[in-house]
C-alpha cells in the first residue's frame, strides 16, 4: 500500500536545493536558503507523523494532532510557494479546482452557506484549524459567517460507530455551538476528504522544484556563455578561472593552489629547473582545466589538478604521511611564532632527510612556508612519477 503523502516529493525538493549553492550565496536567493532549510526539515516531521497515523483518528487527541501536522504542511506549501513566485490555482474564488473538496459540506446542513458565498476549500480548512484548534474556545473570522455571528467548541468528534450510523464510516467533525444556531450542530465529514485536501496542496511541492530546476538551468546557461580567453598567460588565465569560479560559488583550492605554486619566488637557485618542469605540468593542464570550467564540470576541474598538485608516493617511508599531514596542516602563512608552525617545519626538516632530499633542497631556516609546501609537493610527485616507471 502506498503511502497517503509520497516522501519521495520532498526528497527531490531538498536534491535540487542541495545540488547547488546559488541558494546559499547567490543575491537574489540566498534571502529564502534558511526558510527552505527549515520547510524541508518540518515537512520530514509532519509526513512521518501523517504517513504512520492515515487511518481515521480513533481519538480526540489524535485529530488534533492530524489536523495540526497537516497545517504545517499546507503551511510550509504556501510559503515555498510564495518565495518561489509561484501562482496557487488553489487561491482563486474563481476556479473550480478551489472548491473540489468541501464544497457539499459547506453547503449542506448543519452551515447551509448560500452557493455564492461558498468558502474555497483553503478557507473552509482554515475553519476547521480555528475552531478546533488554533481559537480551541471561540471564532468569528470566517467571511460566510451571519453578521455578529461567533460559534464556539467544546471538542472534536474523532471517528467511531456513531459516524458508521450516520452514513460515514471514516467520518470526523467538529461539535459546534452557535449564537445563531438554536440547537447544537455537529458538523460531520468524510476523513478521507481532509486527506485528499492535504495531498493535494503537497503536490505542489513538484512546482517548488520545477521552479528550482528553472533557475539552476537559467544560471548554467548564463554560465555556460562565459568563454576564457585561451591566449592568456597561465597566472593571468587561472585568475579569470578564479573569478568565474567565485560567481559560480565554486570551491577555487585547487586553482588558487595552481597558481600560488606558479608565482611563489624561489630562494635556492639547485632548485630552478626542477621547480619549471613542475609548473609546465601544471600549465600544460590549463587548457583541460579550461575546458572543464566552461562545460562546468567542476568534477573534473578538481582531478585535472588533483594528480600533480596531491600527488603521494605509494611506498613512503614510515613516518611519510605524518609527517606530510603536518607540513600542509601546521604551515600557514603569518603562523611563524606558533608552537603548531614550529612543528610543521620539524616535520619538513624530516620529510628533506628522508624523501624529498632526492628531489628539491629545502632550507628550512630561510624558506617561507608556499616554498617549503611546494618543494615536497614537487618531491612526491616525481617520487609517484619514479615509481610508476619501474
Amino acid at each position: 500500500m502506498s503511502a497517503f503523502l509520497d516522501t519521495k516529493i520532498c526528497e527531490n525538493f531538498r536534491d535540487s536545493i542541495n545540488k547547488t549553492d546559488i541558494f546559499i550565496y547567490d543575491i537574489d536567493y540566498k534571502k529564502h536558503y534558511h526558510l527552505f532549510c527549515a520547510v524541508m526539515d518540518r515537512m520530514d516531521s509532519s509526513i512521518s507523523y501523517l504517513n504512520s497515523n492515515a487511518d481515521p483518528p480513533k481519538s480526540e487527541e489524535a485529530l488534533l494532532f492530524f489536523i495540526m501536522y497537516s497545517c504545517m504542511v499546507l503551511d510550509a506549501v504556501k510559503q515555498l510557494l510564495k518565495a518561489l513566485d509561484i501562482k496557487n490555482v488553489y487561491s482563486e474564488e474563481d476556479n473550480t479546482l478551489s472548491y473540489e473538496f468541501f464544497k457539499d459540506i459547506c453547503v449542506a446542513p448543519p452551515l447551509n452557506i448560500p452557493l455564492e458565498e461558498c468558502p474555497t476549500d483553503d478557507k473552509f480548512f482554515e475553519y476547521i484549524r480555528s475552531l478546533s484548534m488554533a481559537h480551541p474556545f471561540e471564532t468569528n473570522r470566517p467571511k460566510f459567517f451571519e453578521k455578529g455571528e461567533i460559534q464556539y467548541s467544546p471538542w472534536v468528534i474523532a471517528n467511531s460507530t456513531l459516524m458508521s450510523v450516520r452514513g460515514i464510516e471514516d467520518g470526523v467533525g467538529i461539535r459546534i455551538y452557535s449564537n445563531k444556531f438554536d440547537d447544537i450542530q455537529d458538523l460531520v465529514f468524510s476523513f478521507n476528504h481532509i486527506k485528499e485536501y492535504v495531498r493535494s496542496r503537497f503536490l505542489l511541492i513538484n512546482k517548488a522544484t520545477q521552479k528550482i530546476h528553472k533557475i539552476i538551468a537559467d544560471k548554467e546557461q548564463l554560465w555556460k556563455r562565459e568563454k576564457i580567453p585561451k591566449h592568456l598567460p597561465p597566472i593571468a588565465t587561472l585568475e579569470r578561472i578564479l573569478e568565474i569560479l567565485e560567481k559560480r560559488y565554486k570551491n577555487p583550492y585547487n586553482v588558487e593552489l595552481a597558481m600560488r605554486y606558479l608565482k611563489c619566488p624561489l630562494t635556492e637557485n639547485k632548485n630552478k629547473d626542477i621547480v619549471s618542469s613542475y609548473r609546465k605540468v601544471i600549465t600544460d593542464l590549463i587548457p583541460d582545466l579550461i575546458e572543464a570550467v566552461e562545460e562546468l564540470d567542476y568534477e573534473r576541474m578538481v582531478d585535472v589538478l588533483d594528480g600533480v598538485l596531491h600527488a603521494r608516493p605509494k611506498n613512503i617511508h614510515q613516518m611519510g604521511h605524518y609527517q606530510l599531514e603536518k607540513i600542509f596542516g601546521y604551515l600557514h602563512v603569518g603562523d611563524e611564532s606558533l608552537p603548531e608552525y614550529k612543528w610543521g617545519i620539524q616535520q619538513a626538516q624530516n620529510f628533506a632527510n628522508e624523501l624529498s632530499g632526492r628531489w628539491v633542497k629545502i632550507n628550512i631556516d630561510k624558506m617561507a612556508a608556499d616554498e617549503i609546501k611546494l618543494l615536497v609537493r614537487i618531491a612526491c610527485f616525481f617520487e609517484k612519477k619514479e615509481e610508476e616507471r619501474l
